[in-house]
C-alpha cells in the first residue's frame, strides 16, 4: 500500500506543477508577444527592452522547469518499470513455488485417502482375526467340554 502511496503522491505533485506552469503561461506568452512587438518597433526605449527580457526569462524559465518536469516523469515512469519488472519476477517465483506447493498438496492428499484406506483394510482384518479368534476359542470350549463328557462317562464306564 506504500508503494501506491508514493506514486499517488509524486504523481500529484507533477501534476500540480504542470497546471501551475499551465496558468502562468497564457499570460506569460501575452505580455512575451506584446513586449516582442513593442521592443521591436522601439528598440531604444529601455523599458520595453526590460519588459521584454523579463518576459523571455519568464518564459524560459516555465520552459525549463516543465523540461525539469517531463524529466522527472520519464525517471519515475522508469523506475516504476524497473520495480515492476522485479515485482514481475517475485510474482513468478512464487507462482512456482505454488505450483510445486499443490503437487505437494496434492500428493499429501493422496497418501491421506490411501492412508485412510489403508487404515480402514486394516480395522476390516482385525475384525475378521478378532471374531475368527472369538470363533477358535469357542470352538476349543465346545471341543473340550465334549471330550470331557466322552471321558467321564468312558471312566464310569470302566469303573
Amino acid at each position: 500500500m506504500q508503494f501506491n502511496e508514493g506514486i499517488s503522491n509524486k504523481s500529484q505533485q507533477f501534476e500540480e506543477k504542470i497546471n501551475n506552469i499551465e496558468k502562468q503561461f497564457f499570460s506569460a506568452l501575452d505580455d512575451f508577444k506584446k513586449y516582442y512587438v513593442y521592443y521591436n518597433k522601439n528598440p531604444e526605449v529601455n523599458e520595453f527592452q526590460n519588459y521584454y527580457a523579463n518576459s523571455k526569462g519568464q518564459l524560459q524559465t516555465m520552459s525549463k522547469d516543465l523540461f525539469v518536469t517531463t524529466n522527472d516523469i520519464n525517471k519515475n515512469i522508469e523506475l516504476l518499470g524497473n520495480e515492476m519488472k522485479i515485482v514481475d519476477i517475485e510474482l513468478r517465483n512464487e507462482k512456482k513455488i505454488n505450483g510445486e506447493m499443490m503437487k505437494i498438496y496434492g500428493n499429501l492428499q493422496g497418501t491421506k485417502n490411501g492412508s485412510e484406506i489403508l487404515i480402514d483394510d486394516s480395522k476390516e482384518e482385525y475384525n475378521k482375526q478378532y471374531y475368527y479368534n472369538y470363533e477358535l476359542i469357542g470352538g476349543i470350549i465346545i471341543v473340550g467340554i465334549l471330550l470331557g463328557t466322552i471321558f467321564s462317562k468312558q471312566q464310569q464306564q470302566n469303573k
